[in-house]
């Protein structure tokens, strides 16, 4: 694979592993610092190091070789198909299930899953372009070939893609609407490691109350830019932690549970909704799908 990309303003001090590999779709990032290592990956010509910031209007050019793959077992497992053509293949993936497998589980991934769509046969294989968490339910997009991750991964740098979660948070929220605007970073010595960091990544979101009760508000999150946790972190800052997450909001969702008699078993956050260009086809995507069951007794209780 051989591509030349001139780094977007969006992109601007993003490190350069984590760039390429955000344009090239599924491909590991291991392998990718390898290639930055050997030469394969230059900046304006110039060889840099896997963390280099880049600028931009920087030029990326890269020549990679495809690593070697290791063997995902195929799995019949059905999932529901939101949006399918020549390039893309989008799905709902449910709650629990792991977007790709990892040293410790192999089988039981939303990756396992695909490989059994008739799109994937032989050395076709699809290629990721994007993540959610485990607990995390909805919309993911798959590119079914490379000229479809060519296409649509550079749209996930560039904000060309408008993202909707659906969350239910804990308490009654006090504005209907507002932005939340803080950085989030890993810390490698504290628990959680990512969270609000004045040295972090800038992250943003948008968000709207639509209905709510003393106990629990439904929220539309809109996330601006796409750091590791970003939904979950900013909810518990603006201090309304999302329902179930125990990692973000234990105290407060051990209270909520005692109060109500009701537990949530993996944190209420769900990507409801996308909408895009296609930038082969040129038509406007809008791609929803419906909350998952267990949002539903605790929506039972907030007055439409």
């Amino acid at each position: 694979m051989e591509a030349e990309v001139i780094v977007p303003p969006a992109a601007h001090r993003q490190r350069l592993d984590e760039f390429v590999r955000a344009q090239v779709g599924d491909w590991p990032l291991a392998a990718i610092r390898r290639a930055v290592a050997e030469g394969q990956i230059v900046v304006n010509t110039q060889t840099r190091t896997a963390g280099w910031r880049l600028r931009a209007g920087d030029r990326v050019r890269w020549r990679l070789v495809a690593p070697r793959q290791v063997r995902v077992p195929v799995e019949a497992f059905t999932l529901p198909i939101l949006h399918e053509d020549d390039f893309l293949l989008v799905v709902a993936k449910p709650a629990g299930m792991l977007t790709h497998p990892t040293p410790k589980e192999r089988a039981g991934t939303l990756l396992n899953a695909l490989l059994a769509h008739p799109a994937f046969t032989g050395q076709n294989r699809p290629m990721l372009l994007h993540r959610l968490d485990r607990d995390t339910s909805g919309i993911v997009m798959v590119a079914k070939n490379e000229r479809g991750a060519r296409a649509f991964a550079p749209l996930f740098q560039t904000g060309e893609i408008a993202k909707t979660y659906l969350a239910l948070l804990i308490g009654q929220v006090t504005e209907s609407h507002g932005l939340i605007d803080a950085p989030i970073g890993r810390a490698p010595f504290l628990w959680p490691r990512w969270r609000i960091l004045p040295d972090g990544k800038p992250a943003q979101t948008r968000f709207t109350i639509p209905r709510q009760t003393a106990q629990v508000s439904l929220a539309r999150f809109q996330p601006l830019t796409g750091r590791t946790h970003q939904l979950r972190i900013h909810a518990a800052h603006l201090g309304y932690p999302i329902v179930g997450d125990m990692v973000y909001g234990r105290h407060l969702n051990e209270r909520l549970f005692a109060e109500t008699g009701r537990r949530a078993s993996r944190h209420l956050l769900h990507a409801a909704e996308l909408e895009l260009e296609h930038p082969i086809e040129q038509r406007r995507l809008h791609l929803r799908t419906a909350l998952p069951d267990d949002f539903m007794p605790w929506l039972a209780s907030i007055p439409a």
